[in-house]
C-alpha cells in the first residue's frame, strides 16, 4: 500500500481521546525517504536508535489515582517504520482516564506491556521502553562535545554571508591530509521545519568524525544553515546529515545525532553512527533518563 501523508493526523484537528485507543497509532515508512537521497534499505550505511522522551503520559489505578510517569522509548534505526508522532501523542492521551484494576506498580507493569506490544506490532521491530519518575537518575548525553564555535575565529564567522537557507550539500568543503583527523563538536543552529505542517523544528546536533580530511568547519556551519527552510522529519534530517558528510568527507568513523526540542510533550531524538562502539550510552539506558538539552 502506498503512503499518503494526508493520511496522518499532523496539521489536522483532532479530540482528545477518553479512553484507550491503539487504532490512534499511525506508522511512516522510512524508506520513502531515503530512497531520495540514495540510502539503500537492503544496505544502510549506518546503524543507531531513536529515542523518544514522552513527557506528559499518565493512568488511573483501581481507587482511581492518577499515575504520571515519563516514557523512554528506544527502538532502532533499521525498522521498517518510524511512528508518527501526533498520532502518539494521541495513543498515549488515551490512557489518562483509563482505570486499571490494581494498584500502582502493577499497573505501572501492565500499561507497559500495552504500549510495547502495540507499538512493536506497528513498527515490526523489538523496542525497548520503561517509566521514570521525578527521581529517577538521568544520563547526559555526549558530555565531551564542545560547540563549533570554539573551533572558529569569531571574526571568521562575522564575515561569511549566510545565503543558501535549503539543504545544500555542495557547501561542505575539505582538503584531503596524510593523516585522519578526529572532529567531535556540537552546535544548536540546526532549525529544520515539520514536512506536514511547516512548523520550525528546533535541535542540538552533535558530530563524531574521523576522516583523511581537513574538514572547513565554517563550511559545515553554512551547510546547516542551508536547513532553515527544508522540510522534513527529525529522523530524515539526521540520516541526510549522515549521507553528505559520508560522501563529502569519505570518514573512516561517523557519528550524527540530533536532540530535537519537544513539541506536544514529546522530544524525538535520533542517532546514527558507523560503528557500534560510538553510540552513546546515554540513548540506549532503559535505566536513566535521557537528560535534556538546554534548548529542550
Amino acid at each position: 500500500m502506498n503512503f499518503d501523508i494526508n493520511d496522518t493526523l499532523l496539521g489536522k484537528q483532532a479530540s482528545n481521546p477518553e479512553r484507550y485507543d491503539a487504532s490512534l497509532l499511525f506508522r511512516i515508512p522510512r524508506s520513502e525517504n531515503r530512497e531520495k537521497y540514495g540510502i539503500s534499505e537492503f544496505s544502510l550505511p549506518f546503524v543507531g536508535v531513536d529515542v523518544w522522551n514522552c513527557y506528559e503520559f499518565s493512568f488511573l489505578t483501581k481507587n482511581g489515582f492518577p499515575v504520571s510517569r515519563i516514557i523512554k522509548l528506544i527502538y532502532p534505526a533499521d525498522s521498517p517504520y518510524l511512528v508518527e508522532s501526533k498520532s502518539l501523542k494521541l495513543y498515549l492521551n488515551s490512557f489518562n482516564m483509563e482505570r486499571f484494576e490494581a494498584g500502582i506498580s502493577e499497573s505501572e507493569e501492565r500499561v507497559k506491556g500495552i504500549i510495547k506490544a502495540d507499538l512493536e506490532r506497528l513498527l515490526e521491530t523489538s523496542i525497548e521502553l520503561a517509566f521514570f519518575d521525578r527521581e529517577s537518575e538521568e544520563d547526559i548525553a555526549f558530555p565531551e562535545f564542545e560547540d563549533i564555535r570554539n573551533f572558529i575565529p569569531e571574526e571568521e564567522l562575522e564575515n561569511v554571508i549566510f545565503s543558501h537557507f535549503e539543504e545544500s550539500p555542495e557547501l561542505l568543503q575539505s582538503t584531503k591530509t596524510n593523516q585522519p583527523r578526529e572532529y567531535k563538536f556540537r552546535t544548536d543552529i540546526l532549525r529544520s521545519n515539520c514536512r506536514v505542517t511547516n512548523q520550525p523544528d528546533w535541535g542540538d546536533l552533535f558530530v563524531h568524525i574521523i576522516s583523511g580530511c581537513d574538514i572547513d568547519l565554517l563550511s559545515v556551519i553554512s551547510y546547516l544553515v542551508s536547513f532553515r527552510k527544508e522540510n522534513h522529519f527529525h529522523e530524515e534530517v539526521v540520516e541526510m546529515i549522515y549521507k553528505r558528510f559520508q560522501d563529502a568527507f569519505q570518514p573512516d568513523k561517523l557519528m550524527i545525532a540530533a536532540m530535537y526540542t519537544r513539541r506536544g510533550g514529546i522530544d524525538i531524538n535520533p542517532l546514527r553512527v558507523s560503528h557500534n562502539d560510538w553510540i552513546d550510552e546515554s540513548f540506549l539506558s532503559s535505566e536513566k533518563r535521557l537528560a535534556k538539552t538546554w534548548r529542550q
